[in-house]
């Protein structure tokens, strides 16, 4: 648990909560709170204060959960293998959450802000700290591009990993340019294709170079 519980998680644990805690404190009861944005960035979906307000909650309490369960029940050398990318991604949703938590709550308090998007930039600075992470990872199966391919040679995984960092860092540079400048219409592309492209390319890269040893 001590692993898990690291100061930063801590922290964004405390703002999410404390968003919630604002915004049932400062939204009046009855209030319809968008839960959902179209491709033109305009919400489209609606729910009620407390659903809106909870949800985000639900999903991170779920994903914690999840991660507790894996933890206990993972033989120590899968979990440390996949240290990096599972503390990585752990770290990251929990600030993902967070920010539409806090996002939620201005909206419902009157400021006109862009959750779409607040979330490129949010996913842009994952991308970047997941690029970072995924070379440090050793082959397991909890985390990473976990194929046949790589969990069966080390060498492969870490020229997988090597390459899918770095394509998650650039990802996340053009997400985050993407966020700042470009319309909603070609943003909501840029989301897809900046999370989609480098797992695709990695596990693709990862076959290629078994088929130059032989290995498939």
């Amino acid at each position: 648990m001590k692993a898990v519980l690291t100061p930063m998680r801590i922290i964004l644990l405390a703002v999410l909560l404390g968003a919630v805690g604002a915004g049932f404190a400062l939204i009046p009861a009855g209030t319809r709170l968008p839960i959902h944005w179209g491709a033109n960035g305009l919400p489209d979906g609606f729910a009620s204060r407390e659903t809106a307000l909870l949800w985000p909650v639900g999903i991170v309490a779920f994903v914690w959960a999840v991660m507790l369960i894996l933890m206990r029940v993972a033989p120590a050398g899968e979990t440390k293998g996949g240290r990096h990318a599972t503390g990585v991604v752990l770290t990251g949703l929990t600030g993902l959450f967070a920010v539409i938590e806090i996002v939620t709550v201005l909206i419902g308090l009157g400021f006109e802000i862009e959750m779409v998007r607040a979330l490129g930039f949010a996913l842009a600075v994952l991308l970047v700290v997941l690029g970072n992470a995924l070379p440090k990872s050793q082959p397991n199966s909890i985390a990473g591009i976990r194929i046949p391919t790589t969990l069966g040679d080390p060498a492969n995984w870490q020229a997988t990993h090597r390459f899918t960092g770095w394509l998650c860092m650039a990802g996340g540079v053009a997400l985050a340019v993407a966020a700042a400048l470009a319309p909603f219409a070609l943003l909501i592309w840029f989301l897809v294709a900046c999370v989609a492209v480098p797992m695709i390319a990695g596990t693709l890269y990862s076959r290629r170079l078994a088929r130059r040893h032989g290995r498939i």
